[in-house]
């Protein structure tokens, strides 16, 4: 059983400098609370808990029941408890706080095969009056994917629900009923997404089927009111394509488009032996779509959206991958992060800074960029998170937490916080953790800043952090016979412990803006012999000739009058 821990985090606002930040966090009293109440109750919940979007509401599966908890005071209030729920494995809250959807694997300690073990409760009234919730609606649900949860999808304003069943998308209006809904027949459909914003759309993923190609489709949910079936939906956009049997379907923010990562277990180039991937753009209304364009060879290791629904940020190919940021218009490539060992992108809240790393087999090394007003990201620091298994963050836009978690890692479990140009604020270690995760909060809560004054890092000659430019410029007293650097192996790749097949030249680890594959620097004139200088015309070379043969001719001339 898991037990379920909060701490709270001084607040870095207002810090001048990254010392005042750091000072903040090393003298600040973490309360480490467990649900339920101080520390001689501890409450030991299943293998899933959940925040709500706003995070006012906070759910955890304990034993038998699902408790549900008021997450607007402090500690937090337990609101309601569900009975009669074993084995209740995943929970999700809609977006609006209307219904909490429950999964219960049914086994020998969860549900019984002849109960319907899909429920979603009615949990309005939690935070106004405590009226207790209500079940509205059960099915049986067979077949649980985490990469497909949850299987009830809703709208940002809970009006719409969407669920994806065999050969069909239900369309359900929860007011008017979740046994009411419209059928959307589409034929070996395998998943479903809804997009946010205020005119929900859902997109599907079609395979392959007796060699006619696998697509994505778009449906507007709002010309599919009627009840019934649905035969042979017409999409307001669709994206087709071979060579692939699995897509994750990424919306924009806004639900103005969204981003296809397909992949397949077999390469048919047979260059890697974990098949191939590929990354596709497709418009809500139809109106663009296309194969998004990368300039390296290798697998599509991540695909963000910004915030700002804007630009998408791409992390592509063999190793050292590169990062591109595309402009969302028109899928063009926009600005280049650079090359290097990194297969994860997050952006902030805000989409102003982003966080570039390389987790899993890589070493770990994670650079934080800005976006500016030009539209350029300068780099704003750099840091290193052995080991980490997740990165996210916070819901403010100013720190980032990794955590080193259990399954994936059982040794050296634990948690980092660090701030948003590198620098290490906490780091706490247990003997075995199993999630970490900031506590969402209301939209508006937080603004987006820029970096504060004097925060940037720069890195010295001697590998010390220099915190401020007057430090950079003065820089650190080095005695005359000092190496100017230090001494490095024949054999060795990297001075950052990065394999040499992670290691990028200079020129491709340097952010800029993107260049297109194949493309060449501007040929430089021919400088002709060395120290001749430029190379000069036809003409000109023959008055230098002229002018050469007359220097020697006088030179020849004065030397036979001294004779």
């Amino acid at each position: 059983m898991k037990h379920w821990k909060f701490h709270d985090c001084p607040s870095t606002i207002g810090a001048s400098s990254d010392a005042e930040a750091v000072a903040a966090y090393d003298a600040h009293d973490f309360r480490a609370d467990v649900v339920g109440g101080g520390d001689d109750v501890e409450a030991q919940c299943g293998d899933t808990a959940t925040y709500s979007r706003d995070g006012t509401l906070f759910a955890c599966a304990n034993g038998d029941t699902v408790e549900v908890y008021d997450a607007s005071v402090e500690p937090f209030a337990l609101a309601a408890t569900l009975d009669g729920l074993p084995g209740a494995s995943a929970l999700n809250f809609s977006p609006s706080k209307t219904y909490l959807a429950i999964y219960q694997k049914q086994t020998s300690t969860g549900a019984s095969k002849d109960t319907k073990n899909m429920t979603i409760w009615n949990i309005t009234g939690l935070t106004t009056n405590r009226a207790p919730p209500r079940k509205v609606y059960e099915v049986f649900q067979r077949q649980f994917l985490k990469a497909e949860w949850p299987y009830f999808q809703f709208s940002d304003d809970d009006s719409t629900a969407v669920r994806c069943v065999s050969n069909e998308i239900q369309i359900i209006r929860p007011a008017e009923g979740f046994d009411r809904h419209a059928r959307l027949r589409v034929p070996s459909v395998a998943v479903a997404k809804i997009s946010h914003g205020s005119t929900p759309r859902v997109a599907c993923f079609v395979p392959e089927v007796k060699g006619a190609p696998g697509s994505v489709r778009i449906y507007e949910l709002a010309q599919h009111t009627e009840e019934g079936v649905v035969e042979n939906p017409t999409p307001v956009a669709r994206k087709s394509f071979f060579r692939v049997t699995e897509v994750d379907l990424m919306w924009a923010p806004d639900g103005s488009a969204v981003l296809i990562l397909g992949s397949s277990e077999v390469d048919a180039t047979n260059k890697s032996y974990y098949g191939e991937s590929c990354l596709h753009y497709l418009k809500a209304d139809g109106s663009f779509e296309g194969a998004v364009p990368l300039n390296k060879e290798g697998p599509v290791h991540d695909a963000q959206w910004s915030p700002c629904s804007d630009e998408f940020g791409v992390v592509y190919g063999y190793m050292p991958a590169k990062a591109t940021i595309y402009k969302a218009a028109q899928c063009e490539p926009k600005y280049e992060l650079g090359a290097g060992p990194h297969n994860t992108l997050r952006w902030n809240p805000f989409g102003r800074f982003v966080a570039l790393a390389g987790f899993g087999n890589l070493p770990g090394d994670v650079k934080f960029f800005q976006k500016m007003k030009d539209g350029k990201y300068k780099p704003i620091g750099s840091t290193r998170a052995s080991c980490s298994v997740t990165l996210e963050w916070s819901p403010d836009g100013r720190r980032l937490l990794t955590s080193t978690i259990a399954p994936r890692l059982n040794v050296d479990n634990g948690w980092k916080i660090w701030r948003y140009n590198g620098d290490l604020l906490l780091h706490e270690e247990r003997a075995k953790i199993y999630e970490a995760t900031w506590r969402p909060v209301p939209d508006g809560t937080y603004e987006d800043r820029p970096i504060s004054p004097a925060s940037k890092r720069v890195e010295s000659q001697g590998g010390a952090v220099l915190t401020n430019a007057s430090e950079a410029t003065k820089g650190a007293y080095r005695p005359p016979h000092a190496a100017k650097t230090a001494y490095r192996p024949p054999h060795a790749t990297s001075g950052s412990g990065n394999f040499s097949l992670a290691k990028a030249s200079e020129e491709d680890m340097k952010a800029g803006k993107f260049k297109a594959a194949g493309a060449k620097e501007p040929a430089k004139a021919d400088a002709g012999v060395p120290g001749a200088g430029a190379q000069l015309s036809a003409a000109a070379a023959k008055n230098a000739k002229k002018r050469a043969a007359k220097k020697r001719a006088a030179s020849a001339a004065a030397a036979l009058e001294k004779l």
